[in-house]
């Protein structure tokens, strides 16, 4: 088995610089930002959080539901925005992955939709502390600021559960 795995890496280097126009595999250590993925990382978080709020609005009723599909719609307005960053940073249009946990029972889900928008927000904080372009920055912060109130009126609608 380590001879196919040994054999099937031979010559990594050079499709490496071919699909990437470097000189080899990336080599930034252990620690170093990477803005690309941080906006990878961002994209999967925004495609979850539409999704699961999308579907857990179906599970509610009245105001609950018209707050959860607000923002199921900002999530997806983030999601456009981090996309077009992604294209504009890396010239692929297609970044992100949407599988996303499923929804389960109402509270449980509304505290993990809780949950994923304080972890989103300590996300955007962090890409904007780190990331270069200020444009880039100014996003990040924003959309830090939206994801907390997000998490804010969860909370409440998860108090208001009870």
């Amino acid at each position: 088995m380590e001879e196919l795995i040994k054999e099937s890496l031979e010559g990594f280097d050079g499709v490496w610089q071919r699909v990437t126009g470097r000189d080899g595999p990336p080599t930034a250590g252990p620690g170093a930002y990477d803005e690309e993925d941080a906006l990878l990382r961002l994209i999967h978080q925004e495609a979850c959080a539409a999704v699961y709020a999308g579907s857990l609005a179906k599970m509610l009723q009245g105001d609950g539901r018209a707050l959860l599909l607000r923002h199921a719609a900002e999530a997806k307005r983030h999601l456009r925005r981090l996309r077009a960053e992604y294209f504009i940073a890396t010239g692929v249009a297609d970044g992100g992955n949407e599988d996303c946990r499923s929804v389960t029972g109402k509270l449980a889900s509304l505290r993990t939709a809780f949950l994923q928008a304080e972890e989103l927000a300590a996300q955007y904080d962090s890409a904007a502390a780190h990331t270069s372009c200020p444009a880039l920055r100014e996003v990040f912060a924003a959309f830090a600021d939206e994801t907390r109130r997000r998490a804010r009126e969860t909370r409440s609608l998860l108090i208001e559960s009870f």
